[in-house]
């Protein structure tokens, strides 16, 4: 009987060291399991942060190259690549950078290039006596734009076509009391009957004609589209926009009937 129960005893305590050690093995497989899944859970998050960051990093480097773009845009629309007519006072700015400034104080930059014509008569440079406008060079420009010139200035994306100086300003020749020269003229264009028109230009208003041979540019008011090229336009086309008002012409006149009509800054 005594046998028999140390029998028990000790089947007892063999079954409950295996139980323990069980117990053991399992904690310890729970533990590298867990050790195992945080440090997998911690790659994985290394992995997603690094995924993250090149991608935030991609998405900035995008983002930069997009602002680049939009400042390169800006820069160039920033000059405001206007097309069209300004008659005024040209000053220099710096190399190859010059503005024109109307009668009302309206201020434009522009720039030459190579193939600018400029042409003088007495001041940028040439003889003020002479009846033709002489080609001059950009430093002979620059030398007379220093001190303020006033020319007619035809601008094509703000790149300046042609730059051609009043030859009655050289003379000292004025209109109607202003400092306006007597053979170039502008202000508000209007109608008064088929080929005779008119140019208001702060309450001064002086008539003229058209002829067949009367070259008439357009930049989107009388004909064309607003800052694109120059178009030559028709006698239709001028007619029409002087009835409807509101365009600003530039008016080279000869006796009193008009050379060219170039469509001024609008």
């Amino acid at each position: 009987m005594i046998r028999s129960h140390r029998r028990k005893t000790v089947l007892a305590a063999a079954a409950l060291m295996a139980t323990t050690a069980l117990l053991t093995a399992c904690q310890g497989n729970a533990d590298g399991s867990t050790e195992s899944g945080g440090a997998g859970s911690s790659a994985a998050a290394s992995n997603a942060k690094g995924t993250s960051d090149a991608k935030g990093k991609s998405d900035s480097g995008t983002g930069g190259a997009d602002s680049t773009k939009s400042l390169t845009g800006g820069g160039s629309g920033g000059g405001k690549e206007v097309s069209g007519t300004w008659f005024g006072n040209v000053s220099y700015l710096a190399p190859g950078k010059y503005t024109v400034s109307d009668t009302k104080g309206t201020e434009q930059a522009f720039f030459t290039s190579d193939d600018t014509d400029i042409e003088g008569a007495g001041e940028i440079c040439g003889d003020a006596g002479g009846q033709a406008a002489t080609p001059c060079s950009e430093a002979e420009l620059q030398a007379a734009a220093k001190k303020g010139v006033s020319a007619t200035v035809k601008l094509e994306k703000g790149i300046a076509i042609s730059i051609v100086e009043d030859h009655s300003s050289s003379e000292g020749g004025s209109d109607s009391g202003t400092d306006r020269p007597a053979d170039i003229h502008s202000g508000e264009l209007g109608y008064l009957a088929p080929g005779k028109y008119s140019l208001d230009d702060n309450g001064s208003t002086i008539a003229f004609f058209t002829a067949t041979d009367t070259t008439i540019n357009g930049n989107g008011w009388i004909c064309g589209v607003a800052g694109g090229k120059t178009k030559h336009c028709t006698e239709d086309e001028l007619e029409a926009a002087a009835k409807k008002g509101g365009v600003r012409v530039v008016v080279d006149l000869d006796n009193g009937t008009a050379v060219t009509i170039d469509e001024e800054h609008n």
